[in-house]
């Protein structure tokens, strides 16, 4: 930023908030300067991006008021959260202000007929679920980053939970939203109603937005009374594919289950497998002791008829207590730059797909399986999201051939009907893979609705939406 325009935006933003929530030394600013998203700059690159200044505010009036100077300016905004996401969202490759939200942390109203939750954007799914056990209620929004996430990152990443087949995602617990625009007006999506056939769904669209539509600073989202009881079953099988076959029973047999995953065991598997098997199926259950337990029973004779072998209740409970643990592509990185994809493929194309991934597409590029994490996974249920992880190529090459796998395996996934990423969002990452997704007409429509939102462009740019083709 030019010198007369950081004094001038310091000045203003200091005036405004005060100088204990203003950053922008840049000791103070270091931890800022990058995030989970090794793809921001080429590997071995020594320039790392920053931004300009970190706000932290704690009311929608203080967000309104450095939204309203960015706007003034024509400086980017970058909406914080937990801030682990993997796809680049929080990469400050413009500068700018950043806007930390981890001071709105409060949980505003707890409604405990309607069923409901109003809260600020900081608060993270853990502390929010620990605020609505001492009401016998849940959020039910148990995801991979689930004790970090913030309820307004994990809206602006529609973030995918555990829970999904009976609960839904974060997209369907959103009754109404309260945001700040990027040309620093307040909106407020709708009425906390549990149902509506007035008006357009306007908190629809910041589901998944990362950010580039406005500041999202109060949410209202619908909320469960806790189970009475919990209880999984887990499997073995010979094979990824015959694990596969088992959970399309189990979903299409009527049975209602929590959340369930079909996964190839990983080299680091700390339970017992017996010979001969190497995937297996894990389905969770919840609600009264007596459907429970009936439910259960009903689910462990469709396992033993496909050919599985069930794991001991201990091995069992192992497994499932660390859900809450940081997961999926979060835990490829505990390999030296691991990677993962997370794509939505249809499931009866699923096992076409990982053959196409692991026996044509990465040995293309040297791309190889990643310890720590499954070769071949799908989490299943009302939604599914396929899932594997490997290893970033550390060579002088390694950019270019993480790059061209990438798009490989993002175009074999929407050629099979399906979507690049189920989970984590575009961010940077995926920034080129939109326009195989996306026609030139859903994609016009998307920069309208960011130009009507965001008139400025300055909520998070360079983010989610690639720009028109010349």
């Amino acid at each position: 930023m030019d010198p007369k325009m950081f004094e001038k935006v310091k000045s203003a933003l200091l005036a405004a908030l005060g100088e204990g929530k203003v950053l922008w030394r840049g000791t103070d600013l270091a931890s800022y300067s990058t995030e989970g998203f090794i793809h921001a700059v080429r590997v071995g690159e020594k320039d790392w991006y920053s931004p300009d200044f970190v706000i932290l505010p704690e009311n929608t009036a203080e967000v309104q008021k450095a939204v309203a100077i960015a706007a003034e300016h024509k400086i980017p905004i970058l909406p914080k959260g937990g801030g682990s996401n993997l796809a680049g969202m929080l990469a400050p490759v413009v500068g700018g202000i950043l806007i930390d939200t981890i001071k709105m942390n409060k949980v505003l109203e707890v409604n405990l007929h309607d069923l409901y939750v109003t809260v600020q954007p900081g608060i993270t799914l853990k502390e929010v679920d620990i605020e609505l056990a001492k009401h016998g209620l849940a959020l039910n929004q148990l995801q991979g980053s689930y004790k970090v996430a913030t309820v307004g990152g994990s809206i602006s990443t529609s973030g995918y939970p555990r829970k999904h087949n009976k609960y839904g995602t974060i997209a369907d617990r959103v009754m109404s939203l309260e945001v700040v625009l990027g040309d620093g007006r307040v909106l407020r999506t709708g009425q906390k109603v549990l149902y509506t056939s007035t008006g357009y769904r306007l908190a629809q669209l910041f589901v998944g937005a990362e950010g580039t539509l406005g500041v999202i600073t109060e949410a209202t989202l619908r909320v469960e009374p806790l189970p009475e009881a919990q209880q999984a079953v887990m499997a073995y099988y010979s094979d990824f594919k015959a694990a596969v076959a088992t959970v399309i029973r189990i979903k299409t047999s009527g049975v209602t289950f929590v959340g369930g995953e079909a996964f190839e065991v990983p080299q680091d598997w700390a339970y017992e497998v017996p010979e001969g098997k190497n995937a297996l199926v894990v389905v969770d259950f919840e609600g009264t002791k007596g459907e429970v337990a009936a439910e259960i029973e009903y689910a462990s004779r469709i396992l033993k008829e496909t050919g599985g072998v069930l794991a001991s209740p201990e091995d069992t409970q192992g497994y499932v207590s660390g859900y809450d643990m940081i997961w999926c592509g979060l835990r490829a990185i505990r390999d030296v730059w691991g990677d993962s994809v997370a794509p939505y493929v249809p499931i009866d194309r699923l096992i076409e797909f990982y053959d196409k991934v692991w026996n044509e597409i990465m040995p293309k590029y040297g791309l190889e399986h990643a310890p720590s994490g499954e070769r071949c996974g799908l989490d299943c249920g009302r939604y599914e999201m396929g899932y594997a992880t490997f290893l970033f190529p550390m060579e002088a090459d390694g950019f270019q051939r993480h790059e061209g796998a990438k798009r490989e395996i993002a175009a074999l996934a929407i050629s099979m009907g399906g979507s690049f990423h189920a989970c984590m969002g575009v961010g940077m990452k995926y920034l080129d893979c939109m326009e195989m997704e996306f026609s030139d007409v859903a994609l016009e429509a998307m920069r309208k609705i960011k130009m009507v939102l965001d008139p400025h462009g300055i909520m998070n740019p360079g983010k989610k939406l690639p720009p028109p083709r010349k």
